[in-house]
């Protein structure tokens, strides 16, 4: 169930939020790696992997949209400075990119992995990937984020969910 929908200012287009709640993420029901409390103390075994989709239909067609995850790390936030793999798919369409929540200063990242960046809102951002809505598309627009390949900790993210906005 989608939370929030807007129009973009500059091209009408629909955007949306997908709760955290609404998404697919590894572990979810189980309370000893994941809390849902409003500002969650989250842990994961050892793999972080979080999946959402939305219907194509409610978006506005031929528009360019990108997927981003919104989120806040906690202080103590450890295991999430590894690149991870985004995706998003429409229509037969993948893509997929390296992509890092948590940027490490004394770790240096290729250059083709995208860095988050901070919103006026004081939430973090990061881009899994962008689409167009094609006219006559009919089916899901999926999109999502995984860490499986190192299997250390990770903790202290706080996810408000995966926001599907209009493209500038």
């Amino acid at each position: 169930m989608v939370q929030s929908m807007w129009l973009d200012r500059e091209s009408g287009a629909k955007c949306y939020m997908v709760p955290a709640r609404d998404l697919s993420i590894a572990w979810r029901d189980t309370p000893r790696y994941w809390s849902w409390i409003h500002l969650a103390d989250s842990r994961f075994v050892c793999w972080l992997e979080i999946h959402g989709k939305i219907h194509s239909k409610m978006l506005s067609h031929g528009s360019a949209y990108a997927a981003y995850v919104v989120y806040k790390l906690d202080d103590g936030s450890y295991g999430l400075d590894w690149p991870a793999d985004a995706s998003v798919s429409i229509g037969g369409t993948d893509l997929a990119r390296k992509v890092c929540l948590q940027p490490n200063p004394q770790r240096s990242h290729a250059e083709d992995v995208v860095l988050p960046r901070e919103r006026d809102d004081g939430w973090m951002e990061l881009e899994l990937g962008e689409f167009v809505c094609e006219r006559g598309e009919d089916g899901d627009v999926s999109f999502g984020l995984a860490e499986t390949k190192r299997l250390n900790g990770k903790g202290g993210l706080i996810m408000q969910g995966i926001e599907i906005r209009h493209k500038n």
